[in-house]
């Protein structure tokens, strides 16, 4: 599947940037993102998913944070089926014995 347009045009802007501008920007506008998912954890807002848009972000243009992004899909993929995992039926004794 193609990419939109303006997906393509942004992407060629953001890599004719110089290095050090691109960094600059990615660290300041990724740590920003990122310590507002840390406080939206203790206040009312989706902590999680800003925090995985900030390492996101930090992840354009760092390796630690890419490697981060790595971890937190690996662990999450793995609680996700932990917790969708089916559970067996529990046979409930009194509920037998009362019959």
């Amino acid at each position: 599947m193609p990419r939109p347009q303006w997906a393509q045009r942004w992407t060629d802007s953001w890599a004719s940037m110089p290095t050090p501008i691109r960094k600059i920007l990615a660290a300041s506008v990724g740590a920003v993102t990122l310590i507002t998912g840390v406080a939206l954890l203790v206040l009312p807002g989706p902590g999680i998913v800003v925090i995985l848009i900030g390492l996101a972000i930090l992840g354009t243009e760092f390796a630690w944070a890419r490697r981060s992004m790595h971890k937190v899909k690996h662990h999450g993929s793995r609680v996700t089926r932990g917790i969708t995992r089916k559970k067996k039926p529990e046979t409930n004794e009194n509920a037998i014995n009362e019959q």
